[in-house]
């Protein structure tokens, strides 16, 4: 008689909702920072042993970084939708102004910023990765400015680039700012100036 075959799996099947892990350690980075989140607080918030957790995600730095490009690409596509909503480009830079003042509302700043300042000048890994995430963003600036200078939003003598790096410029520094130096309406404000002053 022939025996029915069976499959065995391979390795024991996780019984945890891996994004729901990232997303809350993810969390517990951007509110308290990397060096102030201890392994005990990532066991605590994902409900993970430290076992299940390093099988996971690798250890510690290896976790952040994941962590950190997933807040980076969820960031990054909510204001890349933002930015290509609007039939004119420059209420697409407004909206994206907007948005992003309005997730500093959280109180928490922008975890890219903080990671930064935290880490960015003496770890290359984070460096490398903010200077990524700084040119994929540069590059949907600069597409929006180009494309209002073409429809005649924005003055013809100004270069696109360079004001979508003085843009970036402001969002980084009001993303410091608005942890406890001044308000959203107060950052809103000076951007949305700015970018009048660009028409």
């Amino acid at each position: 008689m022939v025996q029915a075959s069976t499959k065995r799996a391979v390795g024991r099947p996780r019984e945890f909702d891996e994004e729901a892990a990232l997303e809350a350690a993810m969390d517990a980075f951007w509110q308290k920072g990397y060096e102030s989140t201890s392994l005990a607080d990532l066991c605590t918030c994902t409900g993970l042993h430290k076992g299940s957790l390093y099988q996971a995600f690798g250890d510690k730095h290896a976790l952040f970084m994941k962590a950190l490009n997933h807040y980076a690409d969820r960031e990054f596509k909510e204001t890349a939708a933002v930015a290509f909503e609007h039939e004119s480009p420059l209420d697409s830079i407004r909206a994206v102004v907007r948005t992003v003042c309005t997730h500093a509302e959280e109180g928490k700043g922008c975890m890219m910023i903080n990671s930064m300042v935290e880490l960015a000048p003496h770890d290359p890994e984070v460096h490398k990765a903010m200077e990524n995430e700084a040119q994929r963003r540069l590059r949907v600036l600069t597409e929006l400015l180009t494309r209002a200078q073409e429809q005649g939003e924005i003055r013809a003598e100004l270069v696109p680039r360079k004001l979508a790096q003085q843009l970036m410029i402001g969002l980084a520094g009001s993303a410091a700012l608005v942890k406890g130096m001044i308000s959203t309406d107060q950052v809103l404000e000076v951007l949305e100036d700015m970018v009048g002053y660009w028409t």
